[in-house]
């Protein structure tokens, strides 16, 4: 039968339990430096890009939210854009203090109130995105403020929003239908030729 001798229990010897000596510490620290460095450089670069689709997202979202509302609601409702606040909300036909607002007649503004509308939605466009003009029915709005119609039939206003994003120097368009109320994206500066009557000769 071995046996085994207690000599060969022997106590650890300084060296080897030392652990990290002060040099590998340096360079672990370095290698971890170095990934969060190339980690944040890579998400600055996502951000612009994730910053304007974002904004586009909620701006189509709140302009379908708005038509279906006007829809459900069988009454008119306008989306207000701000652009020398560079934001944009939705004006709903109920009064603040409850109760249904007096129907607008076309062309005119309203009869009684100004601010007296129940509002909603109110977004600011994201850093770095500028909203630089909203085109109305061929009547371009480049300052102040301007509104499109939604109404209970599902059409609204003909315009588009032209969206410019600093951070990469590009552009973007929403263009919102007339007829049907439905949106259409394009990158970069878009404008629908108009019809010749011509055409249809």
């Amino acid at each position: 039968m071995a046996t085994v001798s207690l000599s060969s229990f022997r106590e650890p010897s300084a060296v080897q339990r030392r652990g990290f000596t002060l040099v590998e510490m340096m360079v672990v620290i370095i290698i971890i430096g170095s990934m969060v460095s190339v980690t944040a450089m890579n998400w600055r670069k996502v951000m612009p890009s994730t910053q304007l689709g974002t904004s586009v997202r909620t701006i189509s979202n709140v302009l379908a939210s708005t038509r279906s509302e006007a829809i459900t609601r069988n009454n008119e409702y306008r989306v207000i854009y701000d652009l020398e606040n560079q934001r944009y909300w939705v004006e709903t036909p109920f009064l603040k203090a409850g109760g249904l607002a007096i129907e607008r007649i076309p062309g005119e503004e309203d009869p009684e109130e100004e601010n007296a509308r129940l509002l909603s939605s109110l977004t600011f466009l994201k850093d770095g995105v500028t909203m630089t003009s909203v085109l109305i029915d061929e009547e371009e709005y480049t300052d102040g403020q301007c509104y499109v119609r939604f109404s209970p039939l599902g059409s609204s206003s003909a315009h588009t929003i032209y969206l410019h994003h600093a951070p990469t120097n590009s552009d973007y368009t929403i263009e919102v239908l007339a007829l049907s109320g439905q949106i259409r994206f394009h990158e970069g500066y878009f404008k629908r030729a108009e019809v010749d009557d011509g055409e249809f000769e």
